[in-house]
């Protein structure tokens, strides 16, 4: 079987479609990653934009700004790692069976 007749039964409308709201949907999502056992946390959203970053107030912050500044990082990378998973179920509901549809 050729991969490409596969293509010939593309409802590139319906796709077309399917696509735009999947994008819709992605701007709306919102994740919290954390790090160092909930002292840092961080909320992006589905474009991968910081909306907030939290963290306890504590003397460690000046004692050790570099090891601050990895937790934000870490919580940040945890973040995005839960918006990849997202955005990864959202083109498999909605764009991949949208595909077919005669």
């Amino acid at each position: 079987m050729n991969p490409f007749d596969l293509l010939k039964n593309v409802n590139m409308d319906e796709l077309k479609k399917k696509g735009e709201e999947t994008m819709a949907k992605l701007k709306e999502i919102q994740v919290t990653g954390e790090s160092g056992g909930g002292f840092v946390k961080v909320t992006i959203n589905g474009e991968f934009q910081i909306l907030s970053i939290d963290y306890e107030d504590s003397e460690f912050i000046k004692d050790d700004l570099d090891t601050f500044r990895d937790l934000i990082i870490a919580a940040y990378n945890q973040a995005a790692v839960q918006v990849r998973e997202q955005i990864q179920q959202n083109l498999s509901a909605n764009i991949i069976p949208g595909m077919f549809n005669g």
